[in-house]
């Protein structure tokens, strides 16, 4: 009986390793090595008779917790057969819900109405610095009411240019009568100029009425003279040819003497081409210029004495308007004095409306780019027309932000219909040529009054929800009001990313919140969700981690069946990067796995998922989904 418990634990033993060498493929077989250490172990187990007890319960209850180890991890390791579930697998039940595509970005709350307050001084010659703030009275974020005080800026040159424009106009006053006293000299200068340039206008008309019915007649006529004496040489040489021939074929004449009268003939030919030539030349050339340059000598003339006629009358008018004009110039300056007092009292500017005061920041200044930066405090320079502060209304409020480049295409903003949209409309309804006539006609007439034309709007922009930074528990509704067509400027840290402005207004009347605590503010931070017109409604949504595969090798995703497990190839369609759109190769109800990695690895959906880094990279925040199903915003379209 007490040799039963020692020689238990040898049974098991040998139990177990002559199933281990019996199966190769189970866990538990052990190589020729581990054999003859085994069977050393049998040797030394034979006196185990001598051990004592409880050593030999030790060795027993080691051995079992061993082999239970053992067959646990290796019922754990195998593939499931029977569809049982294993502990670490996560699952989900496929159902159908709504996809919304949105873009999530951060952006400044401003004011969709504001009250610029600017620099109204105007800059010197060759500059456009106009002065400095000598001081700022009111601090930023400080309520004002209309009046108060809120800059002072620099006007010490303009006093001392005021010094100086008084003294010019005390001098234009003393030159007011310096004139009468050349007036007689004036006059009779002008009548003998006068009848000087009337003489040269009479003499310039004889000279081109004389050539035009003398000379130039009488020149052609005596070349054409002469074209009828050559062509009568030409003609007469011609009939001597002639004659030379038959006198020489009867040894009347020598050739020598037919060739002389051969020259003779070609010297005529010669001459007759020269006075054509020269007739051609007059009639083309001499006769044109000729007439054309007396023409210019009579126009000149003409001018000329109506260019002196003029002057008499302007010099007359000078000299007997010269008080008056004096008088003028002397108002002139007194307008420039006042002119200047005016600029003085624009240094000091006050507030246009009641509200509250923020220092105004230009983009520039925001992103740290541009030449100029814009600050608002003592001593800064400030140029004409810069601005310096805004007191918006608090009770309509939007929020600036900016769309990646790859987004851009998905973002519209409030579509509007203005004049020179509906011109064209209107000219199609016109169907007769005169009708159009009309119209055209009406509206060059009318085109100065229609610029005062409001645009209608036709067509709102995207719907965007608005969160707060500060007040995180309040979604605020809104839409997009206009998109930049050209990018925004680029900071040092972004020059090679591309944003497009979007203002987004919140429709929400903010009078209310305000009333109840809700004090927005310009400048603070905000998230934007922007919902696109791409969406899915009632398809089947499943998380983008149980999707494995490319769009290469294909898509799959893992499905536990009753028979276990089962990779199935899915065609993914809209998505973002939480869930997506299965459009076939699933149904409603089925169980995913979804850290399964026999569908090949975690997927990548191409385009979809580059043009959401895109976006992340060039706005600095990233766009995520905000629900889950049935309804799920997404940041990308992949179809």
């Amino acid at each position: 009986m007490t040799s039963k418990p020692a020689n238990a634990p040898q049974d098991i033993k040998l139990e177990a390793s002559q199933m281990a060498n019996s199966h190769p493929s189970s866990p538990l077989h052990v190589p020729e090595q581990g054999r003859t250490r085994l069977s050393g172990m049998r040797s030394l187990q034979q006196p185990a008779q001598k051990l004592k007890p409880r050593r030999k319960w030790f060795i027993f209850l080691g051995s079992l917790a061993l082999l239970a180890g053992i067959s646990f991890a290796t019922i754990q390791l195998l593939p499931s057969k029977t569809g049982a579930t294993r502990a670490d697998w996560i699952l989900h039940t496929v159902s159908k819900g709504n996809l919304i595509v949105a873009i999530t970005e951060r952006g400044t709350l401003e004011a969709a109405e504001n009250k610029d307050v600017s620099c109204q001084v105007k800059a010197g010659k060759g500059s456009t610095i106009a002065t400095t703030i000598r001081a700022v009275l009111v601090d930023d974020g400080t309520r004002v009411k209309a009046g108060d005080q809120l800059i002072h800026l620099d006007d010490s040159g303009l006093q001392e240019q005021l010094k100086a424009q008084k003294i010019v106009r005390d001098k234009a006053k003393n030159e007011w009568n310096n004139a009468v006293q050349d007036l007689e000299i004036t006059m009779s200068q002008n009548v003998r100029d006068i009848a000087t340039a009337k003489v040269a206008e009479e003499l310039a008309g004889l000279d081109l009425n004389k050539f035009r019915e003398g000379d130039l007649p009488q020149q052609m006529n005596e070349i054409k003279g002469r074209v009828l004496i050559a062509e009568s040489d030409l003609e007469m040489w011609k009939d001597r040819e002639i004659w030379n021939d038959r006198m020489v074929s009867k040894n009347y004449r020598t050739g020598n003497q037919a060739m002389a009268d051969r020259f003779k003939q070609q010297s005529s030919q010669l001459a007759l081409k020269k006075v054509k030539e020269e007739l051609q030349v007059l009639e083309k050339f001499m006769a044109p210029r000729t007439t054309k340059e007396l023409e210019s000598k009579l126009v000149e003339s003409r001018g000329n004495y109506s260019t002196k006629l003029i002057q008499a009358s302007a010099k007359e008018k000078q000299n007997r308007g010269d008080s008056e004009t004096k008088e003028s110039v002397f108002r002139q300056e007194q307008q420039r004095c006042t002119e200047l007092e005016e600029e003085i009292r624009k240094c000091l500017i006050t507030a246009p409306q009641d509200g509250l005061v923020v220092f105004y920041v230009p983009d520039q200044a925001r992103f740290g780019s541009g030449s100029q930066q814009s600050i608002v405090a003592q001593g800064e320079p400030v140029r004409e027309g810069q601005k310096l502060m805004r007191i918006p209304n608090l009770d309509r409020m939007l929020v600036n932000v900016r769309v990646h480049e790859a987004m851009r295409a998905k973002v519209r903003g409030d579509v509007f219909l203005g004049m020179t949209e509906i011109h064209p409309l209107f000219a199609l309804g016109c169907r007769s040529q005169l009708a159009r006539l009309i119209h055209e006609s009406c509206y060059s007439l009318e085109r100065e009054s229609y610029g005062q034309f409001t645009p209608i709007k036709v067509r709102s922009g995207l719907k965007a929800q608005v969160r707060i930074d500060a007040f995180p528990n309040i979604t605020l509704e809104g839409h997009i009001k206009v998109v930049d067509e050209v990018p925004a400027a680029s900071d040092f840290w972004t020059s090679d990313i591309t944003v497009y402005r979007t203002m987004v207004v919140i429709d929400e009347g903010l009078s209310t919140l305000n009333a109840q605590e809700l004090q927005l503010k310009p400048g603070m931070k905000a998230a934007v969700t922007i919902s696109t017109d791409s969406k899915v409604e009632n398809s089947i949504i499943i998380p983008l981690q149980a999707v494995q595969g490319s769009h290469k090798d294909g898509f799959k995703t893992t499905v536990k069946t009753n028979n276990g497990t089962e990779v199935r190839d899915v065609v993914p369609g809209l998505s973002d990067d939480k869930w997506v759109e299965i459009k076939s190769g699933l149904s409603e109800g089925e169980v995913l796995i979804m850290n399964s990695t026999d569908g090949g690895g975690k997927a990548n959906l191409g385009v979809a998922q580059q043009d959401n880094k895109g976006a992340s990279k060039g706005s600095g925040k990233e766009g995520k989904g905000t629900s889950t199903p049935p309804t799920t915003k997404a940041t990308w379209p992949k179809s």
